[in-house]
């Protein structure tokens, strides 16, 4: 199978060394980032999955942040899911449809606060859409991707390993909810964990979503 190609237009992540030294055998591209894919061979890994844990670099699962005054009027504008019930600290499963209802994107939106959003995009370059309704609208919102870098934790064994670095407080965390956790002595670690899977994204923060059923 022929190789990958890197190239400027093809991004590492903060985690490609450790990822490397781990002997990852292949990569996938999603978001124009490296998305590690074999380690062993997928029979191996996919057993260890089921059995125990694994650390995923899924850096490549950008976030859109949305910004301001109007943030949740656009962030209503996107989805035709009802966000009016939604509280600060809730993730939601959100479809993302275009002007004739067809699928965008299928991410998960995670409310930060009453004026600020993070979307959880899948592969697609929907920071370019969303930046075009808010400047079609002449919203009063700031619209980027913020420099945080999802990892994750999954397998039946996810909420021990998460519960040794973080303390017990992550079992606490309920589906579709974050949660701020202390990290080497900063209070900048945001949790979103599932039954078999925690999402942690890294900077200086850390951080992720429970997902499950809201």
């Amino acid at each position: 199978m022929a190789l990958i190609a890197l190239s400027r237009r093809l991004r590492r992540t903060p985690f490609s060394e450790g990822v490397e030294a781990a002997g990852v055998k292949g990569y996938t591209v999603y978001n124009r980032m490296l998305l590690p894919t074999v380690f062993r061979t997928v029979q191996e890994d996919y057993r260890h999955l089921k059995e125990a844990v694994q650390l995923w670099d899924v850096a490549c699962e950008r976030q859109v942040e949305l910004r301001g005054p109007d943030a949740t009027r656009l962030m209503q504008m996107l989805t035709p899911r009802d966000l009016r019930n939604m509280q600060v600290g809730q993730c939601y499963y959100v479809p993302i449809v275009d002007e004739t209802g067809g699928m965008l994107n299928d991410p998960v939106a995670v409310k930060l606060a009453e004026d600020r959003w993070w979307i959880s995009i899948a592969d697609s370059d929907l920071l370019l859409w969303v930046k075009g309704i808010a400047y079609g609208y002449r919203l009063d919102v700031l619209v980027d991707e913020p420099d945080v870098s999802p990892l994750g934790v999954q397998g039946p064994k996810a909420d021990d390993v998460m519960a040794d670095v973080f303390g017990d407080a992550v079992r606490d965390i309920r589906f579709f909810r974050f949660a701020m956790l202390e990290f080497q002595g900063r209070k900048r670690a945001r949790a979103i964990p599932s039954r078999a899977a925690l999402r942690f994204m890294s900077k200086a923060v850390i951080s992720g979503c429970r997902c499950g059923t809201p």
